[in-house]
């Protein structure tokens, strides 16, 4: 009896505590919740937001797309030239030679009636008031160098002026037979005085100048102030680029032209049995009063001056 008393105590003690642990359990459940319920509201919330700042991110994108749309419909332009067979662009590599030409172009006809000046011990005269159409044509970007002049003449050498070798300077001591026969040799020819003039300064009348007495000017003329005291590598002078894109054309060296835009000199103290020919632009020698585009210096064709170099030019068909 004793027994079955003392069992029915101890399961009513067991059932009491039972009872008594899960409800303090319950209370403590209550008062501090689980931790993944919190954790999913927040990243719920958090969800919500991204989703925000997506839909504002992508409509920001489209209004710059829009943007930039509407920009280039603005900003592009039609081709300069362009025909049913091919587009001309402003720059082309020459298949034979593989240098880099620029395109030059007068967008009306030009009308020669400067009055340049001539060299020394030449005075100077009216030109020609014919009118000539200036017909698109390509110009050498740079001066023909050192190493382009060598494809075509192998013995070639100026260590004498620049005391080293210096394949990228300009070819220089050149007279003007040898310098169209360059030209002609890789499919080119040498510039007329009309093209050289429009490619160095574009169609205005008005006379360019570069360079002055206190800053540097953006040309190899005498002096040491624009940083070299003799010739300099071709395509120094960035900043002294024409209204096309072609450098040095003024400065660094004398150019040879073929055709000039206006008749000789008759009184030219040149010897009878010498052929006047046309340097332009001025060389490494050259003061600043020569640096101007339409000074025009007349000389012997077959002379070879240390500052006489070239560059040449292809007719668009």
């Amino acid at each position: 009896m004793k027994t079955i008393v003392t069992f029915t105590l101890l399961t009513l003690f067991f059932i009491s505590a039972c009872n008594s642990g899960l409800s303090k359990h319950r209370k403590r459940s209550e008062k501090y919740p689980p931790k993944g319920k919190e954790n999913i509201e927040q990243l719920t919330s958090h969800a919500k937001k991204h989703q925000r700042k997506i839909k504002k991110y992508k409509r920001k994108i489209k209004k710059y797309k829009r943007k930039i749309k509407k920009h280039k419909k603005e900003t592009k332009k039609p081709s300069p030239f362009a025909s049913s067979e091919q587009i001309l662009l402003p720059t082309v590599i020459h298949p034979v030679d593989g240098t880099l030409m620029v395109l030059v172009d007068s967008p009306v006809d030009k009308i020669n009636q400067l009055k340049p000046k001539q060299g020394s011990l030449i005075s100077p005269i009216d030109a020609s008031n014919d009118k000539k159409k200036m017909h698109m044509f390509y110009i050498d970007h740079t001066e023909v160098t050192v190493k382009q002049y060598k494809n075509t003449h192998p013995t070639h050498d100026q260590t004498y002026i620049t005391g080293k070798t210096c394949l990228l300077c300009p070819a220089m001591s050149v007279d003007w037979i040898n310098a169209d026969k360059h030209c002609r040799s890789v499919g080119k020819r040498l510039p007329t005085e009309a093209e050289w003039e429009l490619a160095a300064g574009g169609p205005s009348k008005k006379p360019l100048h570069w360079g002055n007495k206190i800053n540097r000017p953006p040309a190899n003329l005498i002096g040491g102030k624009d940083g070299f005291l003799s010739v300099a590598p071709v395509g120094s002078f960035p900043l002294g680029a024409g209204p096309y894109g072609a450098l040095d054309m003024i400065g660094n060296v004398w150019e040879w032209v073929d055709t000039p835009h206006s008749p000789l000199p008759k009184n030219s103290k040149l010897k009878k049995n010498k052929t006047p020919r046309i340097v332009k632009g001025g060389g490494w020698t050259s003061p600043f009063a020569f640096a101007t585009i339409n000074y025009r210096n007349v000389v012997d064709g077959n002379m070879k001056n240390p500052t006489f170099g070239f560059r040449c030019v292809k007719s668009v068909s």
